[in-house]
């Protein structure tokens, strides 16, 4: 089992942000973490927190092999073409290292209700649209997709990922599961956000109901408070999990994910 760390882009310290963020990166790698996760959309909008892909940037600077992954996002109220681009640039700078978490339940209300699908919209319809199309400017010469919400034809966008291949894509909970695969027919990973042990191998067992023997081949991963690490080693094993993710509320110090790994 890996271990990795996701964080808020927040300093837990008066100095610089960015110095916080390249000392944790490179103590994170020093350390053998596996990853490193933003929080998801719809965390960074109730916090204060700096945006996630940007802060991913700085991680991707001062790091080689550790895996960058975006936990959370929600494409029902991101344009395709530009969230393309923003997400090609980072697996471009960081060489080939980042995964896309997707979050395909409802926007939360007031605050997303500008830029959101209305309430008549199937948001998890349109997210899976806006996936689809920037799989394909990421993968084709000349992107085209038609679908109810998303429309284009000839298109040409750059930068593409590296290998012009589709990003890894992990679902963040169970329930769509099952529309989901009807739409994208596999998702290569699992995500359990901040669940206990219960609430975990009920997501495992939901998995294994919808896929079968093909559940073997998702990757699970399972996000839990940073003091509770430890706690959740032996459970986590126990239910086969891939990767235990330490949450943080801030940029971790060295000495914080000293005592994740321990």
């Amino acid at each position: 089992m890996e271990f990795g760390i996701a964080c808020a882009f927040g300093s837990g310290s008066t100095g610089s942000l960015y110095d916080a963020i390249q000392t944790g990166a490179r103590a994170a790698e020093e350390l053998g973490f596996a990853s490193w996760w933003a929080l998801g959309d719809r965390e960074v909008l109730t916090s204060s927190a700096h945006d996630p892909t940007l802060g991913l940037h700085c991680v991707a600077r001062a790091t080689r092999t550790i895996r960058l992954g975006l936990a959370g996002d929600l494409p029902s109220v991101r344009a395709a073409a530009v969230r393309a681009k923003q997400l090609a640039s980072l697996d471009w700078f960081s060489d080939g290292r980042v995964e896309l978490g997707i979050d395909v339940d409802e926007p939360p209300q007031g605050l997303l209700e500008d830029d959101g699908p209305a309430d008549s919209v199937d948001s998890l319809g349109t997210a899976m649209d806006r996936l689809a199309a920037m799989e394909a400017l990421w993968t084709r010469c000349r992107g085209e997709v038609r679908s109810d919400t998303v429309t284009f034809a000839g298109a040409i966008a750059l930068p593409k990922t590296v290998g012009e291949r589709r990003l890894p894509v992990h679902l963040r909970g169970t329930k769509a599961l099952r529309r989901v695969l009807e739409r994208r027919g596999h998702i290569d990973g699992w995500l359990a956000w901040r669940v206990n042990e219960g609430e975990l191998r009920n997501g495992l067992g939901e998995l294994a109901d919808v896929l079968g023997a093909d559940a073997a081949q998702v990757r699970k991963t399972w996000f839990v408070d940073a003091g509770e690490t430890g706690a959740s080693r032996e459970g986590a094993a126990a239910a086969g999990v891939d990767e235990l993710v330490a949450v943080f509320e801030h940029v971790p110090g060295a000495d914080e994910l000293r005592k994740v790994i321990a």
